[in-house]
């Protein structure tokens, strides 16, 4: 049976005869039914329909990210958010014993003309630890975060020098395959220069693949970026380089290199830590809980 969408003037879905209805690319259209059909079940054919079928639930865990980074270019070819993934994205996926094998790190998100910002330094929980000179100078500093599932990243703003707007918004977006689930972080403007994720807890243990990608106003994006794979366990294996240089990411004196540790675990917010400046060990706890600044 047949359902007619727009009156008796508009398409149809479904079959009257031996006629079908469906829609393609955006246009209603019609075709006869096959009198016969021949399923041969090969085992090309029964790998490339398991590929299929992982491909498609895949795209699917990431309707909430595609949502925001694919839309308009979507909308432009007549498609789904998913479809449109999965045609970007078709040389990423292979199945391997059953399995869906992806090749994260060139896996595409979002697609646009908007200029990118460069993700450089990744924060997570792991351990704290500085190096004192003599003088009583920080020289080295790597700051953690003291959530167990929270991540600040920094990037620098315009590393292209394209025109872009200040207000851009910067996303993160993660994906947990393990669990078959993923999430788009709350946007932050570009001038802001960090970004704060936090990681569901049912997620601890499990391997997060991390993008980034930046939309204009008009909800155009940019091209997604591979940030790196996190874990609850390891941290994150950052894909773009050692991040900022000690020397970049703290100015000013310590008297004690203990101190500063000290103060972070006393409790940094999490939204605060993104590149410290001049941390001051001499005052009181609650002065060094917020000698933290967001750059």
């Amino acid at each position: 049976m047949a359902k007619q969408t727009d009156g008796i003037h508009g398409g149809y879905r479904g079959r009257v005869g031996n006629v079908v209805g469906y829609m393609w690319r955006g246009q209603w259209c019609v075709r006869t039914k096959p009198r016969d059909f021949h399923d041969a079940k090969t085992e090309k054919q029964l790998e490339q329909r398991a590929l299929f079928k992982a491909s498609v639930t895949f795209a699917g865990s990431l309707k909430e990210i595609l949502r925001e980074g694919l839309h308009l270019p979507a909308l432009k070819m007549h498609k789904t958010e998913c479809n449109y993934f999965l045609m970007i994205n078709k040389g990423c996926f292979a199945m391997s014993d059953e399995e869906l094998m992806v090749d994260y790190e060139h896996l595409r998100v979002s697609e646009g003309p908007v200029a990118p910002v460069a993700f450089s330094v990744v924060s997570d929980q792991c351990s704290v630890f500085s190096e004192a000179t003599q003088d009583g100078r920080v020289s080295q500093l790597n700051t953690k975060h003291l959530t167990l599932n929270t991540i600040t990243i920094a990037f620098e703003k315009n590393p292209e020098h394209r025109n872009c707007n200040s207000s851009d918004k910067v996303y993160v977006a993660a994906l947990c395959p393990a669990r078959g689930e993923a999430l788009l972080s709350l946007p932050v403007y570009r001038r802001t220069k960090s970004i704060t994720v936090e990681i569901p807890e049912a997620w601890s243990g499990e391997e997060v693949q991390l993008y980034g990608f930046v939309q204009d106003n008009a909800g155009r994006c940019s091209e997604s970026v591979y940030i790196g794979e996190w874990s609850a366990d390891q941290g994150l294996r950052s894909a773009c380089g050692d991040g900022l240089d000690a020397a970049d990411a703290v100015e000013g004196g310590a008297d004690d290199a203990a101190g500063v540790a000290g103060a972070l675990t006393a409790g940094v917010e999490a939204g605060e830590l993104g590149m410290l400046q001049g941390v001051a060990v001499a005052g009181d706890a609650h002065r060094r809980r917020r000698a933290a600044l967001d750059g």
